[in-house]
């Protein structure tokens, strides 16, 4: 268990950014559900001022040692074309939710259910009524990591958010380059039925900055219905107790 013990902050480093709002550009390796809370958060930005701000808590409250609960918070800014207009949209979300998982020699998985409500503004005023307001949703989440030949490691996420019916996946190919830390490649979907994204960059992920506390990178290029290519990057921060 104890390369579970490793790789269970990376999961939920990889589960903070994608549950940090949508879009995004999330996350993790995490540890067991029996630890104590797990704090995370980051940033993300791309071309022509998008963002993204996120942070979270996530433990086990209930005497159920393979149960998790995580809080969200999250703030951002994203753009797409539709019919010839660049519509602009500005919001804030936030999301709770009640997992499981399970943990062995050379990876891990969870799955979680959660409400997620966000709310948007969008402009030019009138451009884009669907991804305006407030809207509630039901998040389903699954995520994991699996360690193959030596010091290799595949790591993905998906989730589905239903009511705005967004949705966002990622997966990483990593290689393990000094203690805890991995470097490797990312691809990245995420959208909804009005705005549609493709990312691929590389990532470095887990570097030791203090104790229990763990720093990331990542950037890349970032392609948006109706927009130019662009760059995208951003950094993750966790914090184990």
């Amino acid at each position: 268990m104890m390369a579970y013990r490793g790789h269970g902050a990376a999961c939920r480093r990889l589960a903070a950014t994608l549950l940090g709002g949508l879009p995004l550009a999330l996350l993790l390796a995490s540890l067991p559900a029996a630890a104590g809370p797990f704090l995370f958060g980051g940033a993300s930005f791309a071309g022509g001022g998008e963002r993204s701000e996120y942070a979270g808590i996530t433990g086990n409250l209930t005497p159920v040692p393979f149960l998790t609960q995580k809080l969200v918070v999250s703030d951002y800014h994203y753009k797409y074309g539709t019919n010839g207009t660049t519509v602009s949209v500005n919001g804030q979300a936030a999301e709770a939710a009640l997992g499981v998982q399970k943990g062995w020699a050379t990876g891990w998985a969870e799955a979680s259910v959660g409400a997620r409500y966000r709310y948007n503004r969008v402009s030019p005023e009138g451009a884009d009524n669907r991804s305006d307001g407030g809207e509630w949703g039901l998040a389903l989440t699954v995520l994991g990591q699996q360690e193959f030949a030596r010091n290799w490691a595949v790591n993905g996420i998906a989730s589905y958010n239903f009511g705005p019916r967004a949705y966002w996946a990622r997966g990483r190919l990593l290689y393990k380059v000094f203690g805890d830390a991995w470097a490797g490649v990312e691809f990245i979907k995420h959208g909804d039925p009005f705005y549609h994204a493709t990312q691929g960059g590389v990532v470095v992920t887990g570097i030791a900055i203090g104790k229990g506390v763990n720093l990331g990178f990542f950037g890349g290029a970032k392609k948006t219905a109706g927009e130019p290519r662009a760059f995208y990057g951003g950094l993750e921060l966790s914090k184990a107790f």
